[in-house]
């Protein structure tokens, strides 16, 4: 395994920390208010293969580690659980057929409903980390829902939107 493989699959698979002494569980277990205001966490969670500017120690999403998630459910369940936490800290849940908007949600507490907020960076990452992850459907769940809710019950812009909807191809 190259080294940025081997960063990303122990990581996801909690027998590794991230630059920062964190291990996934760690993550996990943040409260709101912490995963709103800490910037270098959403990169270990959900890699892609180009860098970011708030976390050079994050490894990078290759090919190889791409291959790994597609031969491995427990990363791709472990994968999930990252999802499931983040679609709550975006006041979402999960449902049977997707994800839907929680009794919670409002754009006070959920900054992602206003345009121009760094959490549409977040959502776009996600998308596309699970996308090249190989859980198309999840990845196309959770944009359609970001995309529907953001529409309908905030002011997410439409070149947001048409961003989103391009994370999957």
């Amino acid at each position: 395994m190259d080294s940025n493989t081997t960063k990303i699959v122990l990581f996801t698979l909690g027998e590794a920390p991230d630059h920062r002494g964190r291990l996934i569980s760690d993550i996990w277990g943040m409260s709101d208010d912490v995963l709103e205001s800490t910037h270098d966490y959403i990169q270990w969670l959900f890699p892609i293969p180009e860098g970011g500017s708030y976390n050079d120690f994050a490894p990078l999403l290759t090919a190889e580690a791409a291959n790994w998630f597609h031969r491995n459910p427990e990363l791709q369940a472990r994968q999930k659980k990252s999802l499931d936490r983040m679609v709550g800290f975006f006041g979402l849940k999960a449902t049977g057929s997707g994800f839907d908007a929680a009794s919670n949600l409002n754009e006070r507490d959920h900054l992602w409903l206003k345009q121009f907020d760094h959490n549409h960076r977040r959502i776009s990452r996600i998308i596309r980390s699970v996308h090249l992850c190989h859980q198309p459907e999840l990845a196309r769940s959770f944009r359609d829902a970001t995309v529907r809710i953001g529409q309908r019950q905030g002011d997410v812009s439409g070149a947001t939107v048409n961003f989103w909807k391009s994370a999957t191809s």
